[in-house]
């Protein structure tokens, strides 16, 4: 019979080994909390002795958007945009469940997606209480087969496999001299763009490099390469202990995680001024780059910056911020089409190349929302060919800007497509 952790006790991750294969064996259904204090809490549930969801951690919400990412879906942007957005609609195993019975995910794929935020969620849990010494505690809340809160729908998986990989996945971490180093962690550099290039101009590791901005993961920005959390962070281990790169345990800039600033155009007083600070801590000019509305600026048009490199936006930010124009960026592919939905914006400038997505998809799903499809779209690349430019036509967009932007290229887009008051 499964007993209820002593909250007093030194328990160990081998003491909830033993509670979860005692799960499987009794073939329970129900739920595990498991809390590492001080603070952090995971959900696992369990239907006849086989799990089907976990919840919580370090960050729920980009745990499964990167998983999700990883899973290599054929999911339609709105859809996308729905399922991300947390104001829309709670994350929990039902909003999995929903893209099962829609078809836009199989069950090996289903399945697969679970497990890897459970591997993510127990490696999180040795770490957190094994290596750091934080204090382990679970409870286990028996609901019976028929009262389970687990939606049937969703594939249910053994326990023994997954947690085999999670420590092995932790082992691996550890064998690599990674073991002092968490992967929820935010990489930041406090160093200037042209001190970066002297010190690293011509290696391998410049572009991964001027990606950390203190707001991304180390497991969002090894999503984003396209690598494993092993291999990425093996890269920069070297920059980690020479302090080059130091690790903060939460964004550097609270309430723009994973660095999507947006803004609603409804906002309370009170959160505006929170906003403004905000704002003011992320420009490197110290301007307002969030471009909040005051009297002077009540009637500005409002452009949306969407391009996963933060030195455009910053680009951006100096040209638009300098002429009155207000303004917000999105740098996380799954947050566009939420924030553009959200804010309504009078222009939009868009990035070609991002990871997961790309602007003519991206663009092309623009077109297709009502709200947004009379807005001018404008398509940042690096690449000035004919085919891009067909293409861009194509799927809708509005013009084409080639990189690295120029003030006098974006006031002339501006001006020609961007009518004031409309």
């Amino acid at each position: 019979m499964l007993k209820t952790s002593d909250p007093a006790a030194a328990l160990s991750f081998k003491d909830l080994i033993i509670q979860l294969k005692n799960i499987k064996t009794d073939s329970l259904s129900g739920n595990l909390v498991v809390k590492v204090e001080p603070s952090l809490t995971w959900t696992f549930s369990f239907r006849t002795g086989r799990i089907g969801w976990v919840n919580g951690g370090v960050d729920l919400l980009d745990c499964w958007q990167r998983n999700l990412a990883l899973a290599q879906l054929d999911i339609p942007l709105h859809k996308l945009a729905d399922i991300n957005n947390p104001v829309v609609k709670a994350l929990d195993s039902h909003t999995l469940a929903d893209l099962l019975v829609e078809k836009f995910i199989d069950r090996e794929k289903c399945a697969n997606l679970v497990t890897g935020m459970t591997i993510e969620s127990l490696f999180d849990i040795i770490q957190f209480s094994q290596y750091s010494g934080n204090r382990l505690a679970y409870k286990f809340t028996e609901t019976g087969a028929g009262n389970a809160d687990l939606n049937l729908v969703l594939p249910l998986l053994e326990i023994d496999l997954i947690l085999t990989k999670s420590i092995q996945t932790w082992q691996e971490w550890s064998k690599g001299g990674l073991a002092v180093y968490a992967p929820s962690l935010f990489p930041n550099i406090s160093k200037t763009r042209e001190e970066i290039s002297q010190m690293l101009d011509g290696s391998e590791l410049y572009h991964t490099v001027l990606a950390i901005d203190g707001n991304r993961s180390i497991r969002r920005l090894a999503a984003n390469n396209r690598q494993s959390i092993l291999d990425f962070t093996t890269t920069l281990l070297p920059l980690f202990r020479s302090g080059f790169i130091s690790l903060l345990p939460q964004p550097k800039s609270r309430g723009a995680k994973i660095y999507s600033i947006e803004i609603s155009n409804q906002l309370s007083q009170e959160t505006k001024s929170q906003s403004l600070d905000l704002s003011n801590r992320l420009s490197p000019s110290g301007t307002n780059s969030l471009s909040l509305e005051t009297p002077s600026m009540k009637q500005a048009p409002l452009v949306a910056c969407v391009d996963d490199s933060l030195l455009i936006y910053q680009s951006l930010d100096r040209i638009l911020t300098a002429n009155g124009y207000r303004h917000y960026g999105v740098q996380d592919p799954l947050k566009i089409m939420p924030s553009l939905i959200r804010n309504k914006p009078d222009f939009i400038f868009l990035d070609l190349l991002m990871p997961i997505t790309n602007g003519y998809e991206v663009c092309e799903q623009i077109r297709k929302t009502p709200s947004l499809k009379h807005i001018p779209v404008i398509i940042l690349t690096g690449k000035d060919g004919l085919i891009d430019r067909m293409r861009s036509k194509m799927v809708g967009a509005t013009g084409f800007l080639g990189k690295p932007v120029e003030a006098e290229a974006v006031l002339k887009m501006l001006e020609k497509y961007l009518v004031v008051g409309e």
